[in-house]
């Protein structure tokens, strides 16, 4: 009864048989050229077992440099950006400086305002006060003159019926006293009788035919005017004596 003939060792075994072999081992276990899993081989190029086992196991392979390089780029934007917040901080809080102190300098000004329009308000009650004291005092004054005049004019209408002599003067008297007042206020009689008219101090109440008269002139004055400093108080009543033509005057001895 033929023996089973007994299997070759590894000395005996075919080149190409094991060659095959491997490669067939390392398409199962996903290592390149055939070589087992956690081999050194041709892709470790003599990195240690550990490190490819654990690329095999998480499936991930190493990051990149140019990853790395991204990595520090990123810290260096982070920092960028933390500058960049510092610099906007830094403009933030000078502008809040600047709105202080506008705001303080506004409030000054607005203080300083107020206290001027208050100064302007009692300086105008003040001068208010001041002419109304001394239009007061000036009243005063005249008033106290004029009772002067009605005292002259008073001791003169005492002699009315004991002598009339006495009154006339008494009367006269009486009209220079109120004279010299009244030129002592600054007031002016405006001359009128027989002066030519003016329309300007002269108010006319009538108009009369005159031969005589070789222009408009006053004939009569029925009240007197007067200035005070030069500017007219009130105008002079007056009778305005018209020039007469040679026809109207041959005309009125024909008749």
């Amino acid at each position: 009864m033929p023996t089973k003939r007994d299997e070759p060792t590894n000395h005996e075994r075919d080149p190409d048989q094991d060659k095959e072999q491997r490669l067939e081992d390392g398409a199962s276990n996903g290592s390149p050229e055939g070589y087992p899993a956690g081999h050194g081989g041709a892709s470790g190029a003599g990195a240690p077992s550990g490190a490819s086992s654990d690329q095999g196991a998480s499936g991930r392979e190493p990051p990149a440099a140019d990853e790395s390089e991204g990595g520090g780029s990123g810290m260096t934007d982070a920092g960028g950006a933390r500058s960049g917040g510092s610099v906007d901080e830094a403009v933030v809080a000078a502008f809040e400086s600047e709105l202080a102190e506008a705001r303080r300098r506004a409030d000054e000004n607005w203080d300083r305002y107020l206290r001027a329009e208050a100064d302007l308000e009692n300086a105008r009650r003040r001068n208010a006060k001041l002419r109304e004291d001394a239009v007061a005092a000036a009243r005063r004054e005249l008033l106290a003159r004029i009772l002067e005049v009605a005292d002259n004019l008073e001791r003169a209408l005492a002699f009315a019926d004991s002598d009339p002599k006495a009154l006339v003067e008494g009367v006269e008297g009486t009209y220079r006293e109120l004279s010299r007042l009244l030129d002592r206020e600054g007031v002016k009689m405006i001359p009128a009788m027989d002066a030519p008219f003016d329309p300007t101090v002269h108010e006319a109440v009538s108009v009369v035919p005159w031969p005589d008269a070789d222009e408009e002139i006053v004939v009569s004055v029925d009240r007197t005017g007067y200035t005070l400093n030069g500017d007219l108080l009130r105008p002079a009543r007056v009778v305005v004596g018209q020039p007469v033509s040679n026809d109207e005057g041959g005309q009125a001895q024909d008749g």
